[in-house]
């Protein structure tokens, strides 16, 4: 006999989370009569109700939402739906496969309370982990997320285990890495030669005493290898950096907990918060004093807490912070399994701690930092990607965004979802680039993609793009421009113009040059260059040679007697070299980033620079806010022109001059907008800076700057997909 009741179908980030068990314990609650199961879309539930019954159900489904559970959108209508005696779980529907990968999520509360309560069965398990939280993308080789397609499959659930995952009351209903000291994941402790040295417990009491001695050692993380060593240990961490070839990029950090966190920087509330919270990112924070050795000539650390059981009980054993650095050769990506690690890494650490579980999929650890009281994403990984957003437009298909070369990360639209690839690196490795295709291949084979489009930078040289036929180029400072529009579109109206400062290092431009310091007025559908600024002449391709900028610009503003000083640190010969290669260089750059370079090398005397952003960073360390004193820009024929910046870099102290860079840099983005009526976005690398974008907030300036989405080259794809699907061809 049938009557009527309801359907209520929910896509988003709703399976492997712990939703259905939510689901039958509410209807439980409302005294509710009908099922609720996984499809192809996400979770479907029939109730036996009225229309009331059914909103009040929704409504507190809403309000009580686990952890990692995320809807996107939710829909109900009444149907004829058969006589229920109860309410229960039931088999999943076989149907087209969009459900999102979940990422991997650090530790939950519930289960760190378990951790260290001696009476729990899973007391300093070191894989104890459940529903709302741990591994999930490093572990699958497949849809559907079943225990029998994660690298889990070869573990045999113990009784204890089985049990609670078959309980719908249990949180750990269908978590498939459970697992407990009776059917357990083993630890071992290896030399170079893979050989173990100690096994489960002792191998951590082992790992702890050789991190003690100051042995580096390579540790296995969730989603791969971390090099770790003690943190205070001057001579370990130069042994490090040299082993490394890693003379001055700062080093993360992994605190036991946030009161060792706080000894080393300051932290506020929204901070306290982030570094403890479901993403455990790396948060970039404000040094309590300088860790020369840690983090160089900049007064900033990177730090994480112990994100997984793993960490904690090896700090069970070892008592103060550690260095945790990705553990790969420069340019490559995380390593994950032992192979790679022996062949590649075995003259950098001493021994290594493996687990006998395998990390099918790479991850990054996300890296963020809290800007005006909100958080900014710089690197979205583990926790965060793969991202899902589901979003309708009217434009049909399957498409590929393959986004930029540096920071990459790709895109694909399909069945009205957006899929944001994992952070995968710089594409110039032979090995990122192997990443790249590998991890597009997965997603392929599993939500069954054939693309209708293929979208990309206009870069004429990227290799990954040329295996590509029939692309569809997009400007790279546009992309940019894009990706942050679409984060905030709420704020727009439909096809609302907006004004944007788009400053970078390094991107292809329109007219063939370098760009980088630009200001367009668009929307999604097009763009216009409204100024930039000014081009100067660059002396070779090597942007990390930060001298060779320097002198560009002395020559291009004709700053040689100004400069003496600075010339004479140079020997002649080279100079004169330098100066010929420069008068027959056809290779031009707007690019704000590589100005602030070539600031840099003159105010700290730095022939090349390290590593991205240092620079940027160094001068944040010397940014005196309560110095009343800017350098001025101006437009000049329709250009920027920054003359006064190397002038003062020329001319002044380090802090003066430093000040007066980042004001001049504030003041020329508010002054510039006065004369339009739109709302302003800022975007690229150069935007990550803290101490900018808070100079900006102080001046009451309005204005709207990519948070969830990085506003570096990592959401180029984004922006890539976002123009295309808004786009009228």
């Amino acid at each position: 006999m049938c009557h009527l009741g309801y359907k209520i179908k929910i896509s988003g980030l709703v399976q492997g989370v712990g939703f259905r068990p939510l689901v039958y314990e509410l209807a439980l609650k409302f005294k509710l009569f009908g099922e609720v199961r996984n499809d192809g879309f996400g979770v479907e539930i029939i109730l036996s109700c009225t229309q009331e019954e059914c909103e009040n159900f929704i409504q507190s489904l809403k309000n009580h939402l686990p952890p990692l559970a995320r809807i996107d959108q939710l829909t109900y209508t009444q149907i004829p739906i058969s006589s229920y005696t109860n309410f229960s779980i039931t088999s999943s529907l076989e149907n087209v496969k969009t459900t999102p990968m979940l990422s991997d999520f650090a530790l939950c509360k519930e289960c760190k309370k378990e951790f260290f309560d001696k009476n729990n069965p899973r007391f300093l398990y070191p894989f104890i982990t459940c529903t709302h939280c741990g591994p999930r993308f490093s572990i699958i080789k497949s849809l559907p997320y079943d225990r029998i397609n994660t690298s889990m499959q070869d573990f045999i659930m113990c009784e204890f285990c089985k049990n609670e995952y078959e309980d719908p009351k249990n949180r750990r209903f269908h978590a498939q890495p459970i697992s407990c000291p009776k059917c357990k994941i083993s630890v071992f402790l290896k030399n170079k030669k893979g050989e173990i040295l100690a096994k489960d417990k002792e191998a951590f009491i082992q790992s702890a005493k050789f991190l003690k001695e100051g042995k580096i050692l390579a540790i296995k993380g969730m989603g791969g290898f971390h090099l770790m060593c003690d943190a205070f240990n001057e001579e370990t961490l130069k042994t490090l950096r040299l082993r490394k070839n890693r003379p001055k990029k700062p080093f993360a950090l992994m605190c036991k907990d946030l009161k060792s966190a706080k000894e080393l920087a300051f932290i506020d509330e929204n901070e306290e918060a982030l570094l403890n919270g479901v993403l455990a990112p790396i948060v970039i924070l404000k040094a309590k004093k300088a860790f020369s050795l840690i983090a160089p000539d900049v007064d900033k650390l990177g730090i994480m807490l112990a994100y997984t059981p793993l960490h904690l009980l090896l700090f069970e054993y070892f008592k103060t912070s550690l260095v945790a650095t990705s553990a790969n050769l420069s340019g490559e990506s995380i390593i994950k399994d032992e192979l790679n690690l022996r062949q590649k890494l075995s003259e950098v650490f001493d021994f290594y701690l493996d687990y006998d579980r395998e990390i099918l999929n790479a991850s990054d650890d996300s890296i963020a930092q809290i800007v005006n009281g909100k958080t900014m994403f710089l690197r979205t990984s583990r926790g965060l990607n793969p991202f899902y957003l589901e979003r309708k437009f009217d434009k049909k298909g399957t498409f590929l965004a393959l986004g930029a070369e540096l920071k990459n990360e790709f895109v694909i639209f399909y069945e009205n979802k957006l899929l944001i690839s994992p952070y995968i690196g710089d594409l110039k490795s032979v090995e990122v680039h192997e990443r790249f295709f590998n991890l597009l291949e997965f997603f392929k084979q599993n939500y069954d993609l054939k693309f209708d489009a293929i979208l990309c930078d206009k870069h004429p040289h990227f290799s990954y793009a040329k295996e590509f036929k029939n692309k569809i180029k997009i400007p790279h400072h546009y992309a940019h421009f894009c990706a942050a529009y679409f984060e905030y579109e709420k704020e727009f109206l439909k096809d609302e113009k907006a004004l944007a400062f788009i400053c970078d290092g390094t991107g292809y431009g329109e007219d063939g040059k370098i760009w980088g310091g630009e200001v367009f007025i668009g929307n999604l559908k097009n763009y216009k260059r409204v100024t930039h600024f000014e081009n100067f002449t660059l002396i070779n391709s090597d942007i990390k040679n930060i001298q060779n900028l320097a002198l560009s610009l002395i020559w291009h503003y004709d700053l040689e007697n100004e400069a003496k000083e600075f010339l004479a640190k140079i020997p002649k010969i080279k100079l004169e070299n330098l100066k010929k290669i420069y008068s027959s260089s056809n290779l031009q750059t707007s690019s704000l980033g590589r100005i602030i370079d070539a600031f840099g090398s003159i105010v700290f005397s730095l022939e090349k620079s390290s590593y991205e952003a240092q620079v940027g960073l160094m001068c944040e360390a010397f940014y005196d806010k309560n110095l009343d004193f800017s350098y001025k820009l101006f437009i000049e024929k329709g250009h920027i022109n920054f003359k006064s910046l190397i002038l003062g870099a020329l001319r002044d102290e380090k802090s003066k001059a430093i000040t007066g860079m980042f004001n001049a840099l504030a003041n020329f983005i508010i002054e510039f907008s006065k004369d339009y009526d739109l709302k302003v976005l800022l975007s690229g690398g150069v935007f990550q800076n803290k101490t900018l974008l808070e100079i900006l907030k102080a001046k009451n300036f309005n204005f709207f700057v990519p948070l969830k989405f990085p506003c570096n080259d990592s959401s180029i794809a984004l922006g890539q997909m976002v123009h295309y699907l808004n786009s009228q061809k």
